[in-house]
């Protein structure tokens, strides 16, 4: 197994810098006699633009990784308990992960490389996925996460299977109330994260509406630069025409 600290470092690494770095310090292993540590590092495989910059967050935003990690362990710990306190521990693990993702937005356009919807949605997956697993959230910690993860379903919140209420048998006629029932609380929780999932796929809607007008644009502007080439490009050969004409009848 490759050494943390060498898995470290070579996520540490731009995404072009990876391959060289590996194979460097694996090298390096071997000549210190490290030959199955070498084999593990050799065997890493290059990190997906996604992957690198969750495992850059660690070391550029760790206080964010934490807010993260904190709000969702709150609202594991209250989510069946207090539907108030979970739908605010909700709401800060929400504010936590879109601070993340845009630190990662910035670490991409810094290193050169695009961040698209695709890209931060797999960046923000991974990040809640990590969030969850005590052992992928140790590894992205120390910047040495591996593998890309799926975002978590609304049941890992609560760290085990939510059980089915049991059936109750009516005995009697029930009393009439006029007081208003409390919200069951696993359906309130629920009823936000899907607000607010809704809420993220509205403004994924609105951005790459924006972005496909920027790309309507751009190509708009390459049919006028094309039309203009053309132009300039029938005038040159029949300016160059002429010129021959005229040199073949002197």
């Amino acid at each position: 197994m490759a050494r943390p600290d060498h898995i470290a470092r070579v996520y540490a690494v731009p995404p072009a810098e990876f391959t060289a770095t590996r194979n460097r310090l694996a090298a390096e292993l071997r000549k210190k006699g490290h030959a199955e540590a070498a084999r593990g590092l050799a065997g890493l495989r290059k990190p997906s633009a996604a992957l690198w910059a969750v495992n850059r967050l660690a070391r550029t935003d760790p206080k964010g990784l934490g807010a993260l990690f904190d709000a969702v362990a709150r609202l594991r710990r209250t989510q069946l308990r207090d539907p108030r306190e979970a739908a605010d521990a909700l709401r800060s693990q929400r504010a936590a992960l879109e601070s993340l993702v845009a630190s990662g937005r910035d670490v991409l356009s810094r290193a050169g490389l695009t961040a698209s919807q695709q890209a931060l949605r797999r960046l923000s997956d991974t990040l809640m996925g990590a969030a969850v697993d005590e052992d992928q959230g140790d590894a992205l910690r120390r910047g040495e996460l591996t593998t890309e993860l799926p975002a978590p379903g609304f049941e890992a919140f609560s760290g085990a299977r939510i059980p089915d209420r049991p059936r109750l048998r009516l005995v009697g006629a029930p009393e009439p109330s006029n007081a208003p029932k409390a919200p069951e609380p696993r359906r309130t929780l629920e009823a936000e994260a899907l607000a607010l999932r809704a809420a993220d796929h509205a403004r994924a809607v609105t951005e790459l509406e924006a972005e496909k007008g920027r790309a309507r644009a751009r190509v708009a502007d390459l049919d006028r630069k094309l039309r203009t080439a053309r132009k300039a490009a029938r005038e040159a050969a029949a300016a160059a025409k002429r010129t021959r004409e005229k040199s073949g009848s002197t």
